[in-house]
């Protein structure tokens, strides 16, 4: 099978409501939820019904949004009695949207309960589950993002039971492989040029003061502290923060704090994202300083807009390798380098404008919908011949 197929595919993805409908006051519109959103706008081009499974919002069920999308809801996270409301309404309200979507095959990103759930509900209902990972914590054995044993031991279950698993990088395909013996498939991060934003640019000019971007949840993987000690020691430069606190977070409410009475930050807290691009026009260079990462939304988006990536992960050695910008090992490293990046604009905007370059010819979402159609159109003509994936020995 090598041309186009005729498929139900159905995005289990409870939080993209907010994404596929534009409503801005859903908070949460991640960087895995505008990546399936960006795949299922191409596979329906490629001919694939699509639909989602999301939370239900008090939309109607069945809406057709984006792209000819069908949007199935599954239950209200606020509702249901506490300790009982895993069975009702979640599992029930999950699986009964399921069974509507009524697709051939289910994709479920991120490590949660929900990627057992999903598994459950296909391996009973003889459908196809599509495991895609959002972060190499996903991949690592001691599942330190889980925060119960109940989500480990579902999504142990989940991983176990995937007809493919895929991977965003090489490295996590490899990390996937050792931690637990399983074979997966890389499939790049996409990214797609926002809508003109007024005020924007295409990279840093010469006439803009630079900036420092730091993007992302105040949690502690991502070390917010570390923007908060580069604008103390850097108090010359200025810094822009986009990130809001979880709720009752302490960690979160001190970073928060700390950013507001910095007098060379300007913390923005959350943001809609169509606002996102007016942010990045300002940037000189982004600031990554996390301990570990999938392969972050917002690099593709900096990089599309023209700006470096200054930063503690390096996906696949790709920001080396390319000149995209810096890696730095240390907090040491990291404020020299952004030191240099600040008071020397010309190399870095080269840098920028490669970036640019970069993501325009290796992230395009045609080119990463195909690669996923093909896994895709080979679980189809796996199902038909009735063979199951060949799981490698793993040590789930």
């Amino acid at each position: 099978m090598t041309g186009p197929i005729s498929a139900r595919l159905c995005f289990v993805a409870p939080r993209a409501y907010g994404v596929l409908s534009g409503r801005s006051e859903i908070r949460h519109q991640g960087g895995a939820e505008r990546q399936q959103l960006l795949l299922a706008r191409e596979l329906v081009r490629l001919g694939y019904v699509v639909s989602f499974v999301t939370y239900d919002h008090g939309q109607p069920d069945g809406e057709e949004l984006d792209a000819g999308i069908r949007v199935f809801k599954a239950y209200r996270r606020d509702r249901g009695v506490p300790l009982l409301r895993f069975l009702h309404p979640r599992l029930t309200g999950l699986w009964a949207a399921m069974a509507r979507a009524d697709a051939q095959i289910y994709y479920q990103r991120g490590a949660e309960a929900e990627t057992g759930l999903v598994a459950g509900w296909c391996r009973r209902n003889h459908r196809r589950f599509v495991f895609a990972a959002a972060h190499d914590g996903d991949f690592q054995r001691d599942l330190r993002f889980l925060e119960s044993r109940r989500e480990r031991v579902l999504y142990r279950y989940g991983l176990r039971t995937a007809d493919l698993i895929v991977a965003q990088t090489r490295q996590q395909q490899q990390l996937l492989r050792a931690e637990f013996g399983f074979e997966s498939a890389v499939v790049r991060s996409c990214w797609s040029a926002p809508a003109e934003t007024p005020g924007a640019r295409s990279g840093n000019g010469s006439d803009t003061p630079p900036t420092a971007l730091w993007v992302g949840r105040l949690t502690p993987e991502k070390r917010p502290e570390w923007i908060v000690a580069l604008a103390r020691d850097l108090p010359q430069h200025r810094f822009e923060v986009v990130g809001h606190a979880n709720v009752g977070s302490a960690h979160a409410a001190r970073i928060a704090a700390e950013l507001s009475a910095q007098p060379n930050v300007a913390w923005h807290g959350y943001l809609p994202h169509h606002r996102l691009a007016e942010v990045y026009s300002r940037a000189a260079v982004l600031v990554c300083t996390s301990e570990s990462e999938g392969f972050p939304n917002v690099f593709l988006e900096a990089w599309g807009q023209a700006v470096p990536t200054l930063s503690t992960v390096d996906p696949d050695g790709l920001i080396a390798q390319h000149r995209l910008g810096g890696v730095a090992s240390s907090y040491e490293e990291l404020r020299t380098a952004l030191a240099e990046a600040l008071g020397e604009g010309a190399p870095w905007r080269e840098r920028g404008r490669r970036a640019a370059a970069y993501v325009r010819a290796q992230h395009a979402p045609a080119a990463s919908a195909q690669a996923l159609s093909a896994l895709l159109r080979e679980l189809v003509s796996r199902a038909g011949s009735g063979a199951s994936r060949p799981r490698g020995g793993g040590r789930v």
